[in-house]
């Protein structure tokens, strides 16, 4: 069954745009993330925050996330980027052989003491961003 997430990105400081992202949740009964990405200083580098996104999971205590970039194109597909521990955040690097086009953020979140045991808390994405081939490699 398709979830709904709300979503957003941010530069320089400032929320540019929110919108309602439409994915494929994967797993009954895990919560909605709300994930916003931030442009940092440096080509390529992004800030990723990320929340539960109603009121009913906000006691919810994420131990790990795994974060994915996920390649918006006919069919998505997701490339791992990192592994957060203890906090709802994370500064990443694009990946320097990006290619360019539209991208959205994708966190998995995880409650238990081990992200590997298979239980999915919470997923949630980012709206879609764009990524021209200059932004990955930090060329300008």
């Amino acid at each position: 069954m398709p979830g709904r997430g709300v979503a957003g990105w941010v530069r320089d400081g400032r929320v540019v745009e929110e919108d309602v992202v439409s994915y494929q949740a994967g797993l009954e009964g895990e919560a909605r993330l709300r994930v916003t990405v931030e442009f940092g200083e440096a080509p390529g580098e992004l800030g990723v925050n990320w929340s539960p996104e109603s009121a009913t999971a906000a006691h919810m205590k994420l131990e790990y996330a795994r974060i994915f970039l996920v390649a918006l194109r006919a069919e998505a597909e997701r490339t791992y980027v990192e592994l957060v521990d203890g906090h709802p955040w994370a500064s990443v690097r694009l990946p320097e052989a990006l290619a360019a086009g539209e991208y959205a953020i994708e966190v998995d979140g995880y409650g238990g003491a081990s992200w590997g045991d298979g239980r999915l808390d919470a997923r949630g994405r980012s709206a879609s961003f764009t990524v021209t081939a200059s932004a990955a490699s930090g060329r300008e």
